[in-house]
Order: structure tokens, then sequence, then C-alpha cells
């Protein structure tokens, strides 16, 4: 049978722009790390260690996809996410809520900042500089310069 849920949510990955994709990518991230910080307040230590699981996924993918070669604000989003992905493993193998909390609130400032970007027209994210963050592989045109301009940091996912 199918499920709506899961089809909506397939159409709007699909019919996403890649920054919305990535956009997508933040907030299931932080999602994942809420109901993580919420299993843990209801004691549900087997809900609250599957949604920090699937929190790490999500930032490990958007690590992977990192091109390191493309410049500094690559290099700056591995270093964040290494710090991300420490935090909510620390979370979840101390059953503290304030490592969790610490990886969210930097994964809200990356959202934050890819949703201006995603905001922006194409036109402007393609002809900055040469140099994309992201591997070929998924044909990610944003430049170093417009997301200094954009005031943050970027990603990708597989």
């Amino acid at each position: 049978m199918l499920d709506p849920t899961s089809a909506y949510r397939t159409a709007q990955v699909v019919g996403a722009s890649r920054a919305g994709q990535i956009v997508l990518l933040y907030q299931g991230a932080i999602r994942f790390g809420a109901q993580h910080l919420a299993w843990l307040e209801r004691n549900e230590i087997e809900q609250a260690h599957n949604a920090s699981i699937r929190a790490q996924e999500i930032v490990a993918a958007l690590r992977g996809s990192l091109d390191l070669t493309a410049g500094p604000i690559a290099v700056q989003l591995d270093d964040l996410y290494d710090f991300v992905q420490r935090r909510l493993a620390e979370g979840n193998m101390t059953k503290a809520a304030r490592p969790t909390e610490e990886a969210l609130q930097v994964l809200r400032g990356l959202l934050e900042a890819w949703q201006e970007l995603s905001a922006r027209p194409a036109a402007e994210l393609t002809d900055e500089e040469p140099g994309a963050l992201l591997k070929p592989s998924y044909g990610a045109s944003l430049q170093p310069r417009a997301l200094v301009g954009a005031g943050a940091y970027a990603a990708a996912r597989r």
C-alpha cells in the first residue's frame, strides 16, 4: 500500500533544487536531533538512540559529499560536521542533552544559511569564481564567494 507521507517526501526531494535538497537534509538532521532530546526526556533510550543515529547518518552524508579541494570553506565545513558528529555521538553515548543541543545549534545556523542560499536565483550562485564545494557527482554550482556573501556554510548529500 502506498504511504502518502513517503510519497509526499519523495516528491518534495525530487522537485527541490540542489540547495533546497540540502535544506531538507538539515531539517531532517535537526528533526532527528530534537527527537533524540524528546525521547531522552521520556527515558525512552532505544528510541533516543535510533533518532540520534539518524541525525548522525545525515551529517555523515553531508560531510561525505564535500569536495575538500574546493577551498577553505569546504575545509571549515568539514570541521563543523566533525564537531556536530562528535557532539551527536557523545549525546547518544552519555544520554546527556547538552552535547546534542550544541550540535543542533550549529545545524540550525547552517540551515539558516542554506535557506538564504536556496532563495537566491541560481545565476547569482554560479558565476562567482571557480571551485565548487561539492563533489562533481552532485553537480552543485555553489561557489565560495557566494557562500561567504550568504554569511555561512554549505554542503550536500550523497
